[in-house]
């Protein structure tokens, strides 16, 4: 057994394709088949289920590739310990976000890249439940999206202020729009928001229930570009968390607060609480605390 195994062996789990998974590691498809058989013949068990093509983990497979994260973890963590201790810090930051929680990075991203040139990022639009799923697997370095205080709480986390919730529109709306508005406000408007089943959209139903309005939008997207597009154009307003520079950078756009309670769930950026958090977890969170605890 050797570490390449281990890592075709994951780069299956990722692609759940033969030859995707092959390309990713750079090598050829019947290469890739050959050392996870040989793998398999050493362990003396099947570790993946094969018809016409890849059909999944056997349940001895699934046990291995459990341990196996846990070891490319620490292969690749003290990699990145020993070019620490050389004073550098280099290799790709893997970032999972919820992309209505509209956190800008940006600030983030410079300083680090500004002291380690080394240092690129992967950004990856991801629900709060799949964020977590990929730190729990090691796919993941950094989360970002609205999580529950008890998912906070085993995590190492850094809670952003709590801004609220903003109202963005377009031309043609500004007459329509009270300086702070209400729900009762908004409840003629054509509203732009995120798809029903989504957190932020779950928790805007609810708020508006209670006084009595059902939300019913004219456009309903989980896609933030377009969410944009509509408000810019004037096709409707937004209902977006606070503290975007996404939709205030739109020109012609305007943000007024709106007068809604506190969300459950607090947002936040969230990494590994334990041994196997990477030295590239670790200073993304050092230069985050730099930029947001200023």
């Amino acid at each position: 057994m050797d570490i390449k195994q281990l890592y075709y062996l994951c780069a299956l789990e990722r692609e759940r394709h033969f030859g995707r998974a092959a390309e990713a590691c750079c090598i050829t498809q019947p290469t890739l088949s050959m050392r996870i058989k040989q793998l398999e013949s050493e362990l003396g068990m099947p570790l993946v289920r094969r018809g016409k093509q890849f059909e999944g983990f056997t349940p001895a497979g699934e046990r291995v590739l459990d341990r196996a994260r846990i070891l490319l973890s620490h292969y690749d963590n003290l990699k990145l310990e020993v070019e620490a201790m050389k004073g550098s810090l280099a290799g790709t930051v893997r970032l999972g976000l919820v992309p209505l929680s509209c956190m800008d990075l940006s600030p983030v991203l410079a300083l680090l890249r500004q002291r380690y040139p080394g240092v690129s990022f992967e950004l990856n639009d991801m629900t709060a439940d799949a964020i977590l799923q990929g730190l729990e697997k090691n796919s993941l370095d950094i989360g970002g999206g609205f999580f529950e205080p008890e998912v906070l709480a085993r995590l190492n986390s850094l809670a952003l202020p709590e801004q609220g919730v903003v109202v963005a529109f377009g031309p043609g709306w500004r007459e329509q729009l009270p300086v702070v508005p209400t729900p009762a406000d908004l409840a003629e408007l054509p509203l732009c928001l995120p798809k029903t089943g989504m957190y932020f959209r779950r928790y805007l139903d609810t708020v508006f229930a209670r006084q009595g309005i059902r939300l019913q939008p004219m456009l309903a997207s989980n896609s933030v570009s377009r969410l944009m597009r509509a408000v810019h154009s004037g096709l409707g307003c937004a209902l977006i968390p606070a503290g975007s520079a996404l939709f205030a950078e739109l020109p012609g756009v305007e943000i007024r607060p709106l007068a809604l309670p506190t969300m459950a769930r607090i947002g936040a950026l969230v990494m590994r609480n334990d041994e196997q958090a990477s030295p590239l977890s670790k200073g993304f969170f050092e230069v985050a605390k730099e930029v947001w605890q200023a």
